[in-house]
């Protein structure tokens, strides 16, 4: 049985959906509000509380946790169920690897953090494409989201890219009102870096690594440039705030946009690859529960972020032949000569 806590919110009720539809029969899930499910065991939990967290992952091969925010849930939850020798996929929980607590004389259980968009996909996408070339030189990577941010997830987001180690690069300046291929929007770029980036850069030898998130509303933008000097609960509700005025009106989606540039069979090559999906919560989702499938699988115990320990080969084969509403394109061309084609401007 897969359990599936934080089960009926967003991102937990699309990983208990799409697991149902590759087959799974046997799933519990659970939240602090019920619902009847009639292909799936319904139950209440409070993830925060070890008697009823315990009670409900009894019996359970392996539990995937979407409960937010996972800043401040996802430890005591691996801890707990790491102690009851049951594996675990959290959709977030990126701070984790480091603060997982092993107990000695127990055998290893999996435990597969970072299980999400970003991170998540963000770092296994790059590494699935760049196993393309021979050999990789440079990446560039834009995140586009625009959707709405719920409490947790915007808690979430400032804990993760916003609170970010400092940069050990000099990172490209900010840039306004780009117009990119296939994005429905002109975005601003705000460059980032961070564990995943560090690591997908490290793991493929590049000589030159660029990755950016592409923000199509002013009003978290705004947010997000004060986010840093608010109190933390005034951050919180200027991202949440930010992402409804912008979203108000007007459809949710994802792009993500990806280059690599290097050498196939002993030629120059250029490759991009488009990720097009209709909300974050599906992104997020889709990726949980693919590394949960993959995770059954694994002929050894994991413990890490997804993007560093997934076998990206067999991850991308599982993600690709899911149900997911997620649509993906492989381009033999640049991002500039894709904006061209577009008619558009880089």
């Amino acid at each position: 049985m897969i359990g599936i806590l934080g089960g009926f919110g967003a991102v937990g009720g699309e990983v208990a959906r799409m697991l149902h539809l590759w087959g799974e029969t046997s799933l519990r899930v659970g939240g602090r509000h019920p619902q009847p499910l009639p292909w799936a065991q319904s139950c209440y939990v409070d993830v925060s509380d070890e008697k009823s967290l315990m009670a409900f992952a009894s019996g359970c091969r392996l539990i995937v946790n979407c409960a937010a925010p996972s800043a401040r849930l996802s430890l005591p939850v691996a801890n707990r169920l790491r102690a009851a020798g049951i594996p675990l996929v959290d959709a977030g929980g990126i701070d984790c690897p480091v603060q997982f607590t092993h107990q000695t004389g127990m055998p290893p259980v999996s435990a597969l953090f970072g299980a999400g968009a970003l991170p998540g996909l963000s770092g296994i996408l790059p590494a699935w494409l760049a196993a393309k070339l021979d050999r990789v030189d440079a990446l560039h990577a834009w995140f586009g989201v625009f959707d709405r941010f719920t409490r947790s997830g915007a808690e979430d987001y400032l804990d993760g890219v916003l609170r970010a180690p400092a940069p050990l690069s000099a990172l490209p300046r900010r840039q306004s009102n780009v117009t990119l291929p296939f994005f429905p929007h002109p975005v601003q770029l705000q460059p980032y870096e961070d564990e995943e980036s560090r690591h997908v850069t490290h793991r493929l030898g590049l000589r030159t690594s660029r990755w950016q998130l592409a923000l199509a509303g002013e009003h978290l933008a705004r947010a997000l440039d004060s986010a840093r000097e608010l109190p933390r609960e005034a951050a919180i509700r200027a991202v949440v705030e930010g992402s409804e005025l912008d979203v108000a009106g007007r459809q949710p989606w994802v792009n993500f946009l990806i280059q690599v540039e290097g050498r196939r069979q002993g030629n120059l090559t250029t490759l991009t690859l488009l990720l097009k999906a209709p909300g974050i919560a599906q992104l997020t989702a889709a990726c949980a529960a693919t590394c949960a499938k993959w995770l059954f699988n694994s002929p050894y115990p994991v413990v890490g972020l997804a993007a560093h320990h997934v076998d990206v080969s067999a991850f991308m084969q599982l993600f690709c032949h899911g149900q997911t509403g997620i649509s993906m394109e492989l381009f033999d061309n640049s991002v500039e000569q894709l904006s061209e084609m577009c008619g558009g401007a880089l």
